[in-house]
């Protein structure tokens, strides 16, 4: 990438760019259009992809120092200059629309939703193919020398041809959006029948899809959202038309939807703005409520289209259409989508925190933060682990508090690069296991830090004078073998490694495992995932896992007890000197939220490590 666009991307996505950094920057924005169309095109793919995604968690806010100049240069749509209108509006559209109420956003805040949603497909299909076609090789700054190079690899589960998640799960899409017409962005109690059981944040294909139970929310790419309750049937038909064979459902359709129709057995419904419900039951007439503007309905039984204005409701006998009371409350809704959404929310952050303390009585978890602080503005994280000490409490440095995997549950948000928190586990062990609930927003550099160690001597510059931690890290640095634990995700393949390195520092050897993570896919980004890694220093075996379940397993050459003591969550400490001499690779700044961490001397379980990702799954 250009250094030029790396470094005005960074100060995008920073919260305090600086303007003398940036002024030559933007400068070259003006006079340079290949420049001023790549800013454009990485922001349309960092932007636009957040459509596939909840209201939570809130994608990057764009700073008015850039802003203000751009707007003035760029005649990039909604890409730069609405997105914070975008924002608004779909908080707006999330607790509002769906309504019985004639204040439902207008065609003006509607645009802003089509731009949202016909932004999805050419953004994550950009961010695909870019993606996927990195070299497949562990970046230099890992890979110095050739005696650098992996253990040999047991099993890595065939992660070059492994199937995207979404096939996993038995679903016909693919990572790529190009086929696809709508996007499942919401769901609640949700219960499958057939061979398509999608996920939240699955793209759909065409075809047909059966709801047992609960409620779902599709964002079709043609500008139109679709709130279905079961038990339903439908078929996809087109990005336009979808055939409701039976179950109960409200559409939202923005000004660029226009035209979007429901099909059932006896009739054919044709929006026309903005809002409608629909039910389809067996032994009983079909209905169609208009909440807003007006729809066309077609039937055998007309001469002629009967167009419905809003307020009003008929039901379609096998005279023709017949009018009804208008009672939108009985058809899903937004506000009912939430309500149910925080109920569940609220069981299962119950369900979590049971689990969680037993986690914690464990005599072998050397380290547990839940990020359940009394006081959210307080420095310290602390350590749940029964066996703790005041020592493994956490130094929080930059990071702001957000919601977590719930929205009574807290994380740290992570966007600056010098965001992190600092702690320490004394000691040297022959087994570990670490275990993270992450959400990854953005790969913004090659290589980016989940949980790495730090030489005493740069904890030393910060603590005070004969710290005795400090003095005892040192000493088991000494006498160690290793120097250097990192557990870490690359932009290349395979793309999450956990190295032990030795030597001397700025002379690392590495010893590294890699494996293939679809976590860091961009398709996934935003979406909370459960991260785990073991080590056997003893059998030098590494196994990670993702959601519960091995994705690889590999051997490394040394068998030293792994050194961890000082460490930092979720960046690095790179001085001045070190990114000068690397050029900027040594840093590995983590862009996201993190809202669990487990540290434990022994290898857990396979199916400990399940048990750790379905007790805590949102």
């Amino acid at each position: 990438m250009d250094q030029d666009l790396q470094r005005l991307l960074e100060a995008w996505l920073s919260s305090e760019p600086d303007a003398n950094t940036t002024a030559p920057l933007v400068e070259r924005l003006r006079q340079d259009a290949a420049f001023r169309k790549a800013f454009v095109d990485e922001l349309a793919m960092l932007g636009q992809l957040k459509a596939v995604q909840s209201s939570q968690p809130r994608w990057l806010e764009l700073e008015d120092v850039l802003s203000s100049e751009l707007e003035q240069d760029i005649a990039a749509p909604q890409t730069l200059g609405q997105q914070a209108n975008e924002e608004r509006f779909e908080t707006k559209v999330m607790t509002g629309i769906g309504e019985t109420s004639r204040h439902v956003p207008k065609r003006s805040s509607a645009t802003y939703l089509a731009a949202i949603i016909t932004g999805l497909a050419t953004a994550a299909t950009i961010i695909g193919i870019q993606f996927w076609m990195q070299p497949e090789t562990i970046p230099p700054s890992i890979a110095q020398v050739p005696d650098n190079s992996t253990g040999d690899a047991i099993d890595v589960a065939e992660n070059q041809n492994a199937a995207p998640p979404s096939q996993e799960r038995g679903n016909a899409n693919t990572l790529s959006t190009i086929d696809a017409v709508a996007v499942l962005s919401q769901s609640v109690g949700v219960q499958w029948s057939g061979d398509r059981k999608p996920e939240v944040g699955d793209s759909l294909n065409l075809g047909d899809f059966v709801l047992d139970r609960g409620t779902v929310q599709l964002d079709f790419l043609a500008g139109v959202r679709l709130l279905l309750r079961g038990p339903a049937d439908i078929e996809l038909r087109a990005p336009d038309e979808v055939l409701l064979r039976h179950g109960s459902a409200s559409c939202f359709v923005s000004e660029m939807g226009r035209g979007f129709r429901i099909v059932t057995s006896e009739m054919e419904v044709i929006d026309l703005g903005t809002a409608f419900s629909i039910e389809v039951e067996e032994g009983r007439q079909p209905e169609v409520h208009v909440l807003e503007g007006s729809v066309e309905i077609h039937s055998e039984q007309q001469t002629s289209p009967l167009e419905l204005t809003e307020q009003k409701a008929i039901q379609m006998s096998k005279s023709g259409p017949e009018s009804v009371i208008y009672a939108p409350q009985r058809f899903p809704q937004i506000s009912d989508l939430h309500a149910r959404q925080r109920a569940r929310d609220r069981q299962k952050f119950e369900q979590w925190k049971k689990s969680a303390d037993l986690l914690s009585q464990d005599p072998a978890v050397l380290l547990h933060y839940t990020f359940e602080e009394a006081h959210q503005d307080g420095l310290a994280l602390t350590n749940h682990a029964a066996d703790s000490s005041q020592a493994t409490d956490g130094a929080v440095i930059g990071c702001q508090w957000a919601p977590g995997r719930w929205r009574n549950k807290r994380a740290l948000l992570y966007r600056k690069s010098t965001d992190r928190v600092m702690f320490q586990v004394p000691g040297a062990f022959d087994e570990l296991t670490f275990m993270v609930w992450a959400r990854i927003d953005a790969l913004t550099q090659p290589i980016t830090s989940l949980l790495m160690t730090e030489n005493p001597a740069r904890r030393q510059q910060f603590s005070r004078a004969n710290d005795q931690s400090v003095a005892g890290a040192f000493s088991r640095l000494a006498t160690s073998n290793v120097k250097t634990v990192r557990w870490e995700i690359s932009q290349a393949h395979p793309n999450v490694m956990f190295s032990v390195g030795h030597g001397q520092e700025g002379n690392w050897r590495y010893d590294t495992c890699p494996v293939q993570n679809p976590a860091t896919h961009p398709d996934n980004w935003g979406v909370w995932e459960c991260l785990a890694v073991t080590c056997n220093a003893t059998k030098r075996e590494v196994t990670h896992y993702r959601n519960g379940e091995p994705i690889g397993t590999c051997r490394i050459k040394n068998a030293d007890p792994l050194l961890l003591d000082f460490m930092e969550l979720g960046n690095f400490g790179a001085t001045r000197e070190e990114l000068e001499k690397s050029k900027g690779s040594s840093q590995r700044r983590f862009f996201g939220a993190i809202d669990e961490l487990v540290i434990a001397r022994r290898v857990m379980t396979a199916e400990e490590i399940k048990t750790f990702w379905s007790n805590g799954k949102p």
